[in-house]
Parts: C-alpha cells; sequence; structure tokens
C-alpha cells in the first residue's frame, strides 16, 4: 500500500491563514507526505497555520515527532500554529509533551472531539 493511500492532506489558503487537513493516519510511511505538505506551506510564509486534525485516523511516536518538528519549524518561522480537531487521547498527550514550550504561547490546541 502507498503513502498516499493511508494519509491524505488537503491545504485551503484564506488570505494569511492556511489550513492543513490531515485524513488517515500519521505514521513512520507517512511522516514525508506531512513534510512535504508542510514545506511547501511554510515557504509560503503564512502569518497562520491551523493543522486540521480531525480526520486523523491513527498516529504513533513518529507521528508524535512530526507534529513536534512542524511546531518547532512554524515557531522559527514565525507562523503560528493552531491545532483543531485533536482525538481526546491525543490532546492529552500532546498538553502533557506539548510541541514547544508553554511560554512562547504558538501553538495551540483546540480539544473539538473528533472521529477515530
Amino acid at each position: 500500500m502507498r503513502a498516499e493511500d493511508l494519509l491524505q492532506t488537503h491545504t485551503l489558503w484564506h488570505r494569511d491563514t492556511v489550513e492543513l487537513r490531515l485524513t488517515g493516519e500519521l505514521d513512520l510511511a507517512t511522516i514525508p507526505l506531512l513534510q512535504q505538505a508542510a514545506d511547501m506551506i511554510l515557504s509560503t510564509r503564512p502569518r497562520r497555520l491551523h493543522l486540521d486534525l480531525a480526520g486523523l485516523t491513527f498516529c504513533d511516536h513518529t507521528g508524535l515527532r512530526a507534529l513536534h518538528r512542524l511546531a518547532h519549524q512554524a515557531s522559527a518561522a514565525h507562523i503560528h500554529l493552531h491545532l483543531t480537531g485533536i482525538h481526546p487521547r491525543l490532546h492529552r498527550t500532546l498538553t502533557q509533551h506539548p510541541p514547544t514550550p508553554r511560554p512562547r504561547g504558538v501553538v495551540r490546541l483546540s480539544g473539538r472531539a473528533c472521529v477515530a
């Protein structure tokens, strides 16, 4: 099975904000798809990036590391990252181990429930 069959990325642009929707599984096989989409978005230097995880059905530890890496990339580029549609279990994990230091306030989590 190809990575594209396991994870789809959808990018929506609205002025200086980009929404990246992930649908499927985020793991070792699909991280390159997330990174490719993130690199393209970050290169355009939007003001805000909304990462919608409502369609994420699976996320392993390598997927968590990829989210942390994306948070650090966004922070370094002075792009506000907002995670939405987070499954309660993933929200709990990210809250216990936030992607960026809390004082910066760059990453915000929205605990909207999603189907997993």
